[in-house]
């Protein structure tokens, strides 16, 4: 994948629209939802970089307008081989293990995951693997034209701010001792929980909204793309029945009528598993605020996120630089399972006594069944395979850089992350593929202590102990590259 002139830099951008002609299944949420038409593509964008003569001199970002990256619930032959193995057929010369996929995570894109919700698709209805065929050719598709367009062109970057993501778990003095086996113990937090309470007492965590901002120029200086990088999800419609890229449609659509239609964005979420677009106080005031724009919030949040980059864009622009170090490296780490107690297995297995005695009066437990049984498998397992591995994409783009995980990963450990990053911005990127399961939330210590959704053993696999292995790995590569 190595370039011919040592140190220029050269960029390839492409995008394919992977929303199905037919009718599909919306992946997440705990029910099936069938789609009733489409409220906005859903793409896959591809930004090939590269420069010098060695093959790790290289890096191609595909950003997807999905969930998450599952085809198979155990097999690890999973959605990144799928791609890899698409993107070899087509171009046996580009080394895959340079590719960054990862998810915008919006919860009304094509369901690609095999039983997700336990009942078949309905008939005349695409299923996981028709649509898992149709999306991976796609995105194939696009990684291969970006790296075969590249040409010389330029970067420049800033920092800008805009308010989209924020804290979705809201904190109680009295703690909630329900539970929902499967889905939700109770306890201090809940995820979207009422704030117009007399026992609310605050937002558990942070709130980031700074915006990482990457602009590629070609030679005579005009704006070909842009690299969008916040801490959320793209969920301000995520129980909607059609299929969306939720509001990075919005985004796109209100950057390229300013910049043109010419202009690609690629979206990067970054650290951001207990962060939303959803507002739990004041908002009668964003409400009254939407109204007298006449906007909606998606329409909002693509506003608010055109006006950041129009405000970084001209100092970006002055400071454009052709020639700069760009190195990739990618680590397989291992990262300390969150172990499964003794009482945890009890209650877990109580959980599911029961949701099977509802399964067998009719109702349909399966999403609520699975991640029981998922907990049970763990406590089985876990002293023989203590450890889980992720790969670590760290890549050095002359003073930034991009790091990657595969989980809805907790803020604060965003925040240690730049904190301590000898990079000028550091990107992260959440949710990116990897051989396996991708898309657990990953807790921070104050969220496990407070409980509720997100921060349990059932929508867990590593705790904070496994969340630091990645902050310390994360910096240690960092800094290994900013050294040499």
């Amino acid at each position: 994948m190595g370039d011919h002139q040592d140190g220029v830099l050269r960029i390839g951008w492409a995008t394919r629209n992977i929303t199905p002609e037919k009718r599909v299944v919306l992946g997440a949420q705990h029910k099936m939802r069938i789609s009733e038409g489409v409220d906005g593509p859903v793409t896959a964008t591809a930004l090939a970089l590269s420069a010098g003569l060695a093959a790790d001199e290289a890096v191609i970002f595909v950003s997807c307008d999905l969930g998450s990256f599952r085809h198979y619930w155990y097999d690890q032959n999973d959605f990144l081989v799928l791609v890899q193995e698409s993107i070899r057929e087509r171009d046996p010369a580009i080394d895959v293990e340079r590719v960054v996929l990862n998810a915008t995570h919006t919860h009304t894109a094509p369901n690609t995951l095999n039983g997700r919700f336990g009942d078949a698709a309905p008939e005349g209805v695409m299923t996981a693997d028709e649509c898992m065929e149709f999306v991976r050719a796609r995105i194939a598709d696009a990684a291969v034209e970006a790296w075969r367009d590249r040409k010389t062109g330029g970067i420049g970057f800033g920092l800008g701010t805009a308010v989209v993501g924020h804290n979705r778990r809201a904190t109680y003095f009295v703690a909630d001792t329900s539970r929902k086996g499967g889905a939700v113990i109770g306890g201090l937090t809940r995820m979207y929980g009422d704030t117009n309470d007399p026992a609310f007492s605050h937002i558990e965590g942070y709130e980031d909204h700074y915006v990482d901002l990457l602009y590629t120029f070609d030679d005579s200086k005009n704006l070909t793309g842009v690299v969008v990088n916040l801490a959320c999800p793209a969920q301000e419609t995520e129980m909607g029945m059609k299929v969306s890229a939720d509001f990075w449609h919005e985004v796109r659509e209100e950057i390229r009528k300013r910049h043109g239609a010419h202009v690609q964005v690629l979206a990067q979420c970054s650290a951001a598993g207990d962060q939303s677009p959803h507002r739990l106080w004041y908002k009668m005031a964003e409400e009254r605020m939407l109204k007298l724009r006449g906007l909606s919030m998606r329409q909002e949040i693509g506003r608010r996120l055109a006006n950041a980059m129009d405000d970084v864009m001209p100092a970006a622009r002055a400071n454009i630089q052709h020639d700069l170090p760009l190195k990739h490296l990618v680590r397989t780490i291992q990262l300390p399972r969150w172990l499964v107690t003794d009482e945890d297995a009890k209650q877990v297995q109580s959980d599911l006594s029961k949701l099977e005695a509802e399964a067998a009066s009719g109702v349909n437990n399966y999403r609520l069944m699975r991640p029981c049984r998922r907990v049970l498998e763990r406590y089985a397992t876990q002293k023989e395979s203590p450890f889980v591995p992720m790969d670590l994409h760290v890549i050095r783009l002359g003073d930034i850089a991009f790091a990657t995980n595969r989980f809805e990963l907790f803020l604060d450990y965003g925040v240690r992350i730049k904190s301590r990053s000898p990079a000028v911005q550091t990107f992260l990127v959440q949710l990116a593929a990897n051989v396996g399961w991708t898309g657990n939330y990953l807790p921070s210590e104050r969220a496990v202590v407070n409980q509720g959704y997100g921060s349990s053993v059932y929508n867990a696999e590593i705790g904070p102990e496994g969340g630091q292995v990645i902050v310390e790995e994360t910096v240690k590569t960092l800094n290994e590259l900013w050294r040499n």
